[in-house]
């Protein structure tokens, strides 16, 4: 039942997106791979793979639809390619640099410390800023490619909003931005609420139906405020049903250990 809701969301993505040459080109098939990861990945040859942990994190079609679409955009921008080119690029400039170091002090200690500190530099400074810059021009493309297929592209935010939620449920720490090879989520959440409005007016050329007048952006930002509202009053309450069960349970153990001294004191 995933695979099949997964593939008709990506022919309808497909389909209504036909006109663009390097999507109709491309012979997609979807693997729904049955494991907790939430995680999607996508060929340069077509090949989409979906995690169900990601499906699970999914609350609707709408978010879906950019997924897919954000997944469909890699491909279509020869990302893989454009990447591989990159590291290709970086690693002969190590190697230059490395030559340089081995010419001017020719030690092996030296030599290995110049080249764990390239890596470094090149993995931080070039390699991941570079990913999220990818990263960011496919989710700018998928939300077009969404808006086509008359998605409501306003969830695209709301999915990374809900990612950042559950993060901080579960109290995972915030990892700087410039370690990771994506954007933050809050960072996503900033990017794509830019880039509707624009997406909107394309889904209206495309004569899609009327989106519901809720936002769901603002449907999720009060379901969160109540959420938190039910959470202190939880929390609350059970503060003072904690107060309230140790009281007698100190009375119980001082009566007991009383009569217990004044006996042996009395003998």
């Amino acid at each position: 039942a995933r695979y099949l809701a997964v593939k008709e969301v990506l022919c309808h993505l497909i389909e209504c997106n036909k006109d663009i040459p390097g999507i109709s080109q491309i012979n997609w098939i979807i693997h729904v791979v049955d494991s907790p990861i939430n995680n999607a990945f996508v060929l340069p040859n077509g090949q989409m793979f979906v995690f169900s942990g990601l499906l699970k994190s999914v609350t609707d079609i709408d978010q879906l639809s950019f997924l897919l679409g954000h997944e469909i955009a890699h491909a279509v921008l020869g990302h893989a390619a454009e990447k591989a080119g990159m590291v290709h690029f970086l690693d002969f400039l190590g190697m230059i640099f490395l030559t340089m170091i081995w010419a001017i002090c020719p030690r092996d200690s030296l030599a290995l410390l110049g080249q764990w500190i390239q890596s470094k530099l090149q993995e931080y400074m070039f390699n991941r800023p570079y990913s999220r810059k990818l990263e960011a021009e496919a989710d700018k493309i998928g939300l077009l490619l969404a808006a086509k297929a008359c998605a409501d592209i306003r969830a695209s935010s709301v999915f990374w909003q809900q990612m950042e939620f559950v993060d901080s449920l579960h109290g995972l720490p915030k990892m700087p931005e410039w370690l990771s090879t994506h954007p933050s989520h809050g960072n996503r959440v900033e990017h794509l609420d830019r880039l509707i409005p624009q997406a909107l007016k394309i889904r209206e050329m495309c004569n899609c139906p009327p989106l519901s007048k809720p936002d769901p952006r603002l449907l999720f930002k009060l379901s969160m405020e109540h959420f938190l509202e039910e959470s202190e009053k939880e929390d609350l309450n059970i503060t003072k049903k904690q107060k309230m069960d140790t009281h007698p349970v100190q009375k119980q153990e001082q009566i007991p250990l009383t009569y217990v001294v004044e006996k042996r004191t009395g003998n």
